[in-house]
């Protein structure tokens, strides 16, 4: 049984003035498997946010339906077991770190002993021990999103949700975060994480969906969607107008470098072995050819850039 599951999950918001209602969220299905981590990306508006809220209970559902843990959206039992970081964290001031997660630890039902014991681990865990007792209205923006991470861990749950988890932290905060976030997945936590920080995701997460304008462009393993937008490449020479029309017609993309060299990109191997073919005959020598190393920047983009987003 998937942690995470949905079917045909929809948001309308109510109309704007002349206008229809917004769509946010249309007939999203999703499937989030135990002890995995998960990435749903997609640009600005694209309902990352409002699907969060709603797998949490915050908001509910104009239509479709879902389940966390087997358990209905918003299911008290299913949010125990729940870990949240929010986009924009913003404590109360008057709080000392110390003090602020102690309330979180009694808001969760949490035994003093417990409490005090997983306070001290969660504060080693982000690295917040020196500033145990200073106000929250003096953290830096860095420090808060540590702070974010530490109530969202205090409960020990079984499931992550972090909405733009780096977000404000500097280059050794964020190498910090994937390296606790590997750890939590080692220890068999499902994470479920939206970013705009595709190389971060890329280092830490099994699993991809992709949305635009509230809709599910793509799901599947990191490795299967590399795999379907990697292709070949094969570099050779400047190129002649023939022999760039002809390839051209197969339906792969050339791209010319500043150092003179040409580099083709074929879909598949058969385009790959017609492209070499014509080089051949027309002389041009194949300097290289191989398949093309893609990241999660390159899956995100070729994705989007087929659905005309």
């Amino acid at each position: 049984m998937p942690v995470i599951w949905t079917e045909g999950l929809t948001k309308h918001f109510g109309g704007r003035r002349g206008g229809g209602p917004v769509r946010a969220v249309e007939q999203l299905s999703l499937e989030v498997a135990e002890g995995r981590a998960f990435a749903f990306l997609g640009p600005n508006a694209a309902g990352k946010t409002t699907t969060i809220y709603m797998l949490l209970g915050l908001r509910r559902p104009t239509s479709g339906r879902g389940e966390v843990f087997g358990l209905p959206l918003g299911s008290a039992e299913a949010r125990r077991r729940i870990g949240f970081l929010p986009e924009d964290m913003r404590p109360k001031g008057y709080y000392t770190v110390e003090k602020m997660l102690a309330l979180c630890g009694r808001l969760h039902g949490m035994s003093e002993t417990a409490r005090a014991e997983r306070v001290e681990r969660v504060l080693s865990a982000v690295g917040l021990e020196e500033a145990r007792r200073r106000r929250t209205s003096r953290l830096s923006k860095g420090m808060v999103q540590r702070l974010g991470l530490a109530q969202a861990l205090l409960s020990d749950p079984d499931l992550l949700i972090l909405d733009e988890p780096t977000s404000n932290l500097d280059p050794v905060g964020r190498r910090d975060m994937i390296r606790l976030l590997t750890d939590l997945k080692g220890e068999g936590k499902t994470i479920f994480v939206s970013s705009h920080v595709l190389s971060e995701v890329e280092s830490v997460c099994d699993d991809v969906a992709i949305v635009a304008r509230g809709r599910l462009l793509r799901q599947g393993s990191l490795s299967e969607l590399a795999a379907e937008a990697g292709g070949y490449e094969i570099t050779t020479r400047a190129l002649g107008e023939t022999a760039r029309d002809n390839i051209a017609q197969l339906g792969a993309s050339l791209e010319s470098q500043p150092n003179g060299a040409t580099v083709v990109t074929a879909a598949d191997e058969a385009t790959q072995q017609r492209v070499v073919a014509i080089l051949v005959e027309a002389g041009h020598p194949v300097l290289t050819t191989g398949k093309r190393q893609t990241t999660l920047e390159d899956v995100f983009f070729q994705i989007l850039g087929e659905e005309g987003r």
